[in-house]
């Protein structure tokens, strides 16, 4: 393998996608499996009565085993079924092992004191207790302790039982509860966060930047609600063989009108070579120590809801096996996206791979065609792509170096791509995946708005008729001439008898696709080169069109050919070529 291609091996996007297409375009993104229902993400959320007017349920429980101490806390909520303020109770809560030793959780200097009427709170307890090793928490006992009488009178107000599934252990923790895991693209809900919303992961992907690498996880939120709903705070955590990596959410506050589905993201810090085996969905909890003079300092820990598994070799593979994508037709894009206009259909119209023997590697150039359907004009937006290949390669996709800034009312623009992939690469089984750019300010990431399997165009270097999309180019005669000139050296020129059809529906400008002409001599060295737009001033035209291919020569070089090749320049400012054709005499 030559260093381009470990080069471009070593930088190349490993990519999961669960985007589920219909057969006739590109994905919009990954059907909802949403029975929500019957979907639960941890206990049975069972509500125990402390009092004719608090009712208690548990919402989280934690029992990490550090070394020489074990962590343990719990958050509880307590609510008020009567029509009055109430206090909330003095009690003593306590952890009660399995070896049948008993330890008194502290409450947090930040719990409330007391309950509005028909209202809920939450209660946090936690402590550091110091033993060496690691033993089962079994229940929660609510005291009621009485020091006003010698010896102190304890009284039990609740025992809550813990099953060992609603146990979380810490960031290696163990998720056990069997409605708890699920299979990458299921359906999911947070019912102990209060939250009526559904979850469901779409996409995962690994992106390279100059501040380091990181996995994106991609998770479309809906509410089946006819009430606004806030997405509640929750991070995923992504679990290799050895490492558990913490991921926090892009956007930091997410709220959802009724029937309306969004997306959010997840970044985690990853190295380059990290593949995960699964994901799991955690959300935050506080605990406040009491400093004096009312300040206080957070204790933050992270308890584990869900489970999600990513299938063996999904890192190489991807989750879902996508339909074939046909050339030309309307991208059906979700109507949660908002970076394409949903007046502007978005259609894939070329793809070909090329090679470049000087260069080492293979160029992959894509078209891309916006129809605005709409009666004012549209801004272009700025998709992102990328080719993935068969063995889970991606290569991201350069854009040509400028367009125009809108698409004009009832008309297309075109908007060409290039890749550079290893000269391994034949092309068969490619996806493709359309990002578009997000940022937080801080994070800057990509979120999928389609993938798909996408057929490579074949190449017919012998052709009559070279198809340089908007324009089908007919060579109906062609002759290279050398001229001998006054000055004792040869001009050569190559004359062309085209006919030219463009797209009309197509609008073209001086930043379409040109055709450039090159000269080879006899041994195969260049010796004169010339571009020729397909557009604006200058353009070449059906009929009679003669080129000067400026090269000068003082002696007469035969057999000599031309190649013709389509060309751009991407975003990088890199000369883009695809060959089209040759002409030999």
């Amino acid at each position: 393998m030559n260093k381009k291609m470990k080069m471009r091996r070593s930088l190349a996007t490993l990519v999961l996608s669960a985007a589920l297409l219909s057969a006739a375009s590109l994905p919009a993104m990954a059907a909802d499996s949403e029975n929500l229902a019957a979907v639960t993400s941890a206990s049975s959320n069972a509500s125990y009565s402390l009092s004719n007017k608090i009712e208690v349920e548990v919402k989280s429980i934690l029992n990490e085993h550090q070394s020489d101490q074990t962590k343990l806390g719990t958050v509880i909520r307590i609510k008020n079924t009567s029509d009055r303020i109430t206090r909330v109770p003095d009690f003593e809560l306590r952890g009660l092992m399995s070896d049948g030793v008993s330890y008194a959780l502290q409450p947090s200097a930040k719990n409330p004191k007391s309950l509005q009427p028909k209202s809920q709170v939450e209660l946090s307890y936690l402590s550091n207790v110091e033993r060496s090793d690691e033993v089962a928490l079994t229940s929660l006992n609510f005291i009621d302790v009485d020091m006003d009488v010698y010896p102190k009178a304890e009284t039990t107000l609740l025992t809550i039982p813990v099953d060992a599934g609603d146990v979380w252990s810490g960031s290696d923790g163990i998720i056990t509860n069997s409605s708890a895991i699920l299979k990458w693209g299921e359906a999911f809900t947070l019912p102990l966060l209060r939250s009526p919303l559904g979850f469901t992961p779409v996409d995962i992907h690994k992106e390279i930047t100059v501040k380091g690498v990181s996995t994106v996880v991609q998770i479309r939120v809906s509410n089946p609600t006819n009430e606004r709903q806030t997405v509640p705070n929750f991070g995923i955590d992504g679990k290799s063989e050895s490492k558990v990596y913490a991921g926090n959410r892009a956007e930091a506050a997410v709220i959802l009108d009724p029937g309306e589905k969004k997306y959010i993201h997840i970044v985690i810090p990853t190295e380059l070579d990290t593949e995960f085996t699964s994901l799991n969905v955690v959300t935050p909890e506080s605990f406040a120590v009491s400093l004096g003079e009312g300040k206080s300092l957070e204790d933050t820990y992270r308890v584990g809801r869900v489970n999600i598994l990513l299938p063996t070799g999904a890192a190489t593979q991807g989750v879902t096996t996508l339909p074939t994508y046909t050339l030309g037709t309307p991208v059906k894009l979700d109507s949660t996206n908002k970076f394409v206009p949903s007046n502007v259909d978005l259609s894939l119209v070329e793809l070909h791979v090329t090679s470049n023997e000087d260069d080492g590697f293979n160029t992959a150039v894509a078209k891309f065609k916006l129809t605005n359907n709409s009666e004012r004009p549209i801004p272009i937006p700025a998709i992102q792509t990328e080719l993935v290949s068969a063995d889970g390669y991606a290569y991201g996709g350069k854009r040509q170096g400028a367009t125009a800034l809108t698409v004009v009312p009832n008309a297309s623009y075109v908007v060409s791509y290039s890749y550079a992939l290893p000269v391994s690469e034949t092309g068969e089984g490619l996806k493709m995946n359309l990002y578009s750019q997000q940022s937080n300010g801080e994070v800057t990431y990509k979120s999928l708005l389609a993938s798909a399997k996408v057929p490579v165009q074949k190449n017919d270097a012998t052709g009559k008729t070279l198809n340089v999309y908007p324009y089908e180019i007919t060579i109906k005669d062609w002759s290279i001439t050398a001229i001998f000139q006054a000055t004792m050296i040869y001009d050569y020129k190559l004359k062309l008898d085209l006919n030219i059809k463009p797209d009309k529906n197509v609008t073209v400008d001086k930043f379409t696709s040109m055709l450039s002409f090159e000269l080879f001599d006899n041994v195969g060295n260049p010796i004169g080169k010339s571009v020729q737009p397909l557009s604006g001033e200058g353009r070449l035209y059906s009929g009679t069109n003669t080129i000067d291919l400026n090269a000068r020569s003082n002696q007469l070089d035969f057999p000599i050919q031309v190649k013709v090749f389509e060309t751009f320049t991407n975003e990088n400012g890199e000369s883009v070529k695809r060959l089209l054709t040759t002409f030999k005499q």
